[in-house]
């Protein structure tokens, strides 16, 4: 399973661009240009995190999203679950009830404490310290991005 999606990815980079402006409603014009976006594309994504509670979707003439919630309340975690549920590193036969040793298979158990370590640290990752970790790479004109990059 591929972690980061082009959906996350977007979903993110979108709501970096949110957080510079937290109390605006942003027309979807704005975020195509601005963060090089196909307008349908991005359309999906947001009305995804407006359906999950993150974004508010205003219709009408000056219609467009703007956030619901602090930037520093919305999680990674959170983000990455809207478009793939949990995050699971492992599917091995045990979860299938057909691994003949669970008991003793230290893979299972690696990956395992990999992935928790994993949830953690994305429970832990917000909009807000994304966006303060990028330091000087934010232009309000334009957010230079690949902010995953400088994650890992």
């Amino acid at each position: 399973m591929k972690l980061v999606t082009k959906n996350i990815h977007y979903a993110i980079k979108s709501l970096l661009y949110f957080a510079l402006y937290p109390a605006r409603v942003i027309p979807v014009n704005e975020l195509v240009k601005k963060l090089n976006m196909r307008r349908a594309f991005l359309r999906r994504i947001l009305q995804a995190l407006s359906k999950h509670g993150i974004l508010k979707s205003l219709k009408g003439s000056g219609g467009g999203f703007m956030l619901r919630i602090n930037p520093d309340k919305i999680r990674i975690i959170d983000i990455m679950r809207i478009f793939h549920n949990e995050i699971d590193i492992i599917d091995c036969l045990l979860e299938k009830n057909i691994c003949p040793q669970p008991e003793t298979c230290l893979l299972m158990r690696k990956t395992k404490n990999i992935e928790f370590q994993l949830n953690n640290v994305l429970k832990q990752l917000t909009i807000t310290k994304l966006l303060k970790s990028m330091g000087r790479q934010v232009r309000k004109d334009r957010i230079c991005l690949n902010v995953l990059d400088k994650i890992y």
